[in-house]
């Protein structure tokens, strides 16, 4: 039973030097050729150019809405007003 074990281990430990030594083998040449690879390269900088420039315009009209919600929640306080300049804005149109 002793004996049985221990060759049980003995085993396992060969076979995972074995299997350590050998190893997967060298890497297979890359099947990609390199102006391909160029060329994705500077499409992706094209891409995170302009994913740079969206970033920038959507900071933007992000800034722009804050402004213009803020500007609502200061016209809601005021209705009464609104509706004189709306009556105003209409006799002077021909209404």
């Amino acid at each position: 039973m002793f004996t049985r074990r221990v060759l049980a281990v003995v085993l396992a430990v060969s076979i995972l030097v074995l299997a350590c030594g050998i190893g997967c083998g060298p890497k297979p040449p890359c099947p990609v050729p390199p102006e391909e690879v160029q060329k994705v390269q500077a499409a992706t900088e094209t891409v995170q150019g302009d994913l740079a420039e969206a970033e920038a315009e959507r900071e933007q009209l992000e800034q722009e809405l804050k402004d213009k919600e803020a500007r609502l929640e200061k016209l809601r306080g005021e209705p009464e007003k609104l509706e004189k300049e709306l009556d105003a804005l209409k006799k002077g149109s021909g209404r």
